[in-house]
């Protein structure tokens, strides 16, 4: 059987595969089994990327979830179906949990302790220049911006007597000008 599916194109031979299963298949085991009766590399990700694109622009094949493809035909109930119904969401005190885990004041010291280890590792192999950026880079991720909501924002006032159309004009005028 190998024979007669070494002749074909890889997105027939994914089509065959997939009926011979009568179920459907992760994507990397048909990635697998085709570079195996093809006799291609599954490095080869130029390959490998023409068929995946192949597998999902044909009309064949449709998403099942969790990586798995299988055949349009009898999966009646998928065929117009994104994938979106397939991403799994977190409960609202998974999120919750999921969100107290995560403090950006550690990861600023993690990238700042890889900035350092950079540095100090690279301080012999970098030229002067390399070197003068890498700290004006930390100089800049130090920096501690005010952070202000939309709440605290003043109110901006017009002043309806001194407005002037024709200057308004001219400075919108001059600032299109600046991007043409």
């Amino acid at each position: 059987m190998s024979k007669d599916l070494k002749t074909l194109a890889m997105v027939d031979i994914a089509y065959e595969l997939i009926k011979q299963s009568n179920k459907p298949m992760k994507i990397h085991e048909l990635f697998e089994t085709i570079a195996e009766i093809k006799e291609i590399s599954l490095d080869d990700v130029e390959k490998l990327t023409q068929l995946y694109m192949n597998i999902t622009q044909s009309g064949k094949f449709v998403y099942c979830g969790n990586d798995r493809w299988d055949l349009k035909e009898g999966n009646l109930e998928i065929w117009d179906t994104d994938g979106s119904q397939f991403i799994e969401t977190l409960e609202d005190e998974e999120e919750e949990e999921f969100i107290d885990d995560f403090d950006l004041a550690d990861l600023d010291d993690e990238l700042e302790e890889e900035l350092d280890d950079l540095i100090e590792d690279e301080v012999d192999e970098i030229d002067e220049q390399t070197r003068k950026e890498l700290k004006e880079e930390k100089e800049y991720l130090e920096v501690e911006l005010p952070l202000q909501t939309y709440e605290e924002d003043e109110e901006v006032d017009f002043d309806a007597d001194n407005y002037d159309e024709d200057d308004y004009n001219e400075i919108m005028d001059d600032y299109e000008d600046m991007y043409e």
